[in-house]
């Protein structure tokens, strides 16, 4: 299936593309509202500036997709491939993923950047950063519990008021890039750059 035959079947009101391949396809801008792509191949996919809200994309490859901009409110990503998914590019740095479930879902790869995005109220239990760039983001509220962030992924302005963080590493890490980390209690920790 290409990116023409899933815009002509999704606008007369078909949802239900679970399985379908669509890798390297181009769905900038597109408007897919509850789009049910469970297990979808997305990998190298362009998506940015895209609406998702309340879309089932759990099990999805996103891998080295394009998610600038996308609007993923509500959406469901547990289990989510996003290696190497970059969140930002062409200076869109806002990627709006409120309520989203990302349990489970792996981030990450030197091509991975989470930059200005916002994660409050999202649920990424369980949820894996290798070798990410988390800088500008905002997890108020958001369940954190169980993330594992390896000594690789780089974090930078990063907003945990809030969040549940039970059985995560992420509280212990510094600001190795410098900037703000602001605690779950509200704490703030920097370093100068």
């Amino acid at each position: 299936m290409d990116a023409e035959e899933l815009l002509q079947r999704y606008a007369p009101g078909e949802r239900n593309f679970p399985g379908v391949r669509l890798r390297g396809v181009f769905l900038d801008n597109a408007n897919l509202r509850e789009i049910n792509l469970t297990k979808a191949d997305l990998s190298g996919a362009n998506l940015s500036g895209a609406n998702l809200s309340g879309s089932d994309l759990s099990g999805a490859n996103l891998s080295g997709a394009n998610l600038s901009g996308v609007i993923f409110i509500g959406a469901n990503l547990s289990k989510a491939k996003l290696r190497g998914a970059n969140f930002k590019d062409s200076g869109i740095i806002d990627c709006n993923l409120t309520e989203a479930i990302l349990d489970g879902a792996i981030f990450g790869g030197e091509e991975s950047t989470i930059q200005g995005s916002n994660f409050n109220k999202a649920s990424l239990r369980g949820a894996t950063f290798i070798m990410a760039s988390l800088c500008i983001t905002t997890m108020r509220s958001a369940i954190l519990d169980g993330v594992v962030i390896d000594t690789d992924t780089g974090l930078k302005d990063v907003d945990l008021t809030d969040a549940s963080c039970k059985g995560s590493n992420l509280v212990e890490l510094n600001c190795a890039w410098g900037g703000t980390i602001i605690l779950p209690n509200g704490q703030s920790i920097s370093r100068q750059d």
